[in-house]
């Protein structure tokens, strides 16, 4: 018996990048996370931006896990690249 069987294979996962407003509405989403973080980095100011990994077949998709966001490091870092330029 297979136990790990029910773990989706990778080929059926995937990255959604978002940009939540400030009431956590979705202004943008993408697979790809530099077209979500050109997204934000037009207007940053009470924005978010969240990376989660779902699940799809033909039919539909779920999240697998939880959402993490990554807006305190992207803002780190964009202040960062700031001080080098």
């Amino acid at each position: 018996m297979n136990l790990v069987s029910w773990i989706p294979k990778q080929n059926n996962r995937i990255l959604m990048y978002e940009v939540l407003d400030s009431a956590d509405k979705s202004e943008f989403g993408s697979e790809s996370a530099n077209e979500a973080l050109a997204w934000f980095s037009r207007d940053p100011l009470n924005k978010r931006i969240v990376v989660t990994n779902w699940f799809a077949d033909e039919e539909d998709a779920s999240p697998l896990g939880e959402t993490i966001d990554l807006t305190s490091i992207v803002l780190a870092s964009i202040g960062y690249g700031r001080g080098k330029a």
